[in-house]
């Protein structure tokens, strides 16, 4: 990443994004005191006159504020097992829809909620997962909202997003399977 030097830009006016809503514009100490709270990370955008678009706050001047804490993992330093299972929920659901419906003698109908306790959980269990590696989840969505979660995911670690592609497959399947 190149790091940006702020110092010779016009402004002292600093604007910063949190979950994508911007703020500003505030000092340079007060900058700071965002980062000590932690309302602000290594992955936060900022802005300040002269500069031509937002910027990662690690890339600017104020990278040194994160030299105690080590950066997210790579996404090929991640294991990707748990996302794979998640990416074949959509039809791990309905097997489990079908058991659940032979274990009590209903309709499968019945059990439409399975696919989605298993997809809400997988995903949930995933980016505590990624949380512990560091990664700033809340720029992937919400995990409940899978499909989304999953392609900015995927983004985010820098991955090809073949999960994605492969739980709308067989989400699409899952619903054919219904019908």
């Amino acid at each position: 990443m190149e790091h940006i030097n702020l110092d010779t830009l016009d402004s002292d006016e600093w604007h910063y994004e949190i979950n994508g809503t911007r703020f500003g514009p505030v000092s340079a100490p007060q900058m700071r005191s965002l980062i000590a709270s932690l309302q602000l990370n290594r992955n936060s955008f900022v802005w300040k006159k002269g500069m031509a678009d937002w910027a990662a706050i690690a890339g600017t001047t104020f990278s040194s504020e994160f030299a105690d804490t080590p950066p997210p993992l790579h996404g090929a330093a991640v294991d990707n097992s748990l996302v794979w299972w998640l990416a074949v929920a959509p039809i791990a659901g309905v097997i489990l829809a079908g058991f659940l419906a032979g274990l009590t003698h209903k309709d499968v109908g019945n059990f439409w909620w399975a696919t989605l306790v298993l997809n809400v959980v997988l995903s949930t269990l995933d980016e505590k997962k990624l949380q512990k590696a560091g990664h700033d989840t809340k720029r992937m969505g919400a995990a409940w909202l899978v499909p989304v979660y999953l392609y900015k995911r995927a983004e985010v670690l820098k991955q090809k997003n073949t999960y994605f592609i492969v739980w709308i497959v067989l989400f699409a399947i899952s619903l054919v399977s219904d019908v």
